[in-house]
């Protein structure tokens, strides 16, 4: 493995642009998608009823002292965990795309007999699309959640003198 990798992640603290290269990328994962609206009316085309998802790309990465110094595996995860948890924007550069606006979602790390000097892994990033009054009624237009909504009553309300007597009805005394 060599010290440049495939992939890397580049992102600003305080003004000042980093740019984080791995000892060893084994695999990237590009997510790219559609979420397709089922319920758009009859004669109407799909397209209209499409809307693009937030790219997400997993990098597998080996990160290991043993090109670099002695902790340089755990900083780099102490740092990336600090992305994480800052909720930072990151580029993801991969040897077929850029990704700008990039969220840093889930690190996975494991250490083991193979790799004891270091760790290897995933990092899951997921594009950061801000709301803006468009992609917002786009997002309203494609709304198919599936929280329950309260549309009313379903018995008829036996209607008491007063709050208090409703209050002392529902404790049980008359």
């Amino acid at each position: 493995m060599n010290a440049v990798s495939s992939a890397y992640v580049s992102c600003t603290v305080n003004g000042q642009a980093y740019t984080y290269h791995f000892t060893g990328v084994t695999e990237i994962e590009h997510n790219l998608a559609l979420n397709l609206n089922n319920t758009s009316t009859q004669g109407t085309d799909i397209v209209n009823g499409a809307r693009n998802l937030s790219d997400q790309v997993t990098l597998s990465v080996v990160e290991t002292d043993a090109e670099h110094a002695p902790g340089w595996a755990a900083a780099m995860l102490n740092v990336l965990s600090s992305i994480k948890k800052r909720r930072l924007l990151c580029r993801v550069v991969t040897s077929m795309v850029a990704y700008d606006n990039m969220l840093l979602t889930e690190i996975i790390a494991t250490q083991d007999g193979e790799n004891q000097d270091g760790w290897a892994g995933s990092l899951s990033f997921m594009e950061y699309v801000p709301v803006t009054e468009e992609n917002a009624a786009e997002a309203k237009a494609n709304d198919n959640s599936s929280v329950r909504k309260n549309t009313g009553s379903t018995g008829t309300k036996k209607v008491t003198g007063s709050t208090l007597l409703q209050m002392l009805e529902r404790a049980g005394v008359k």
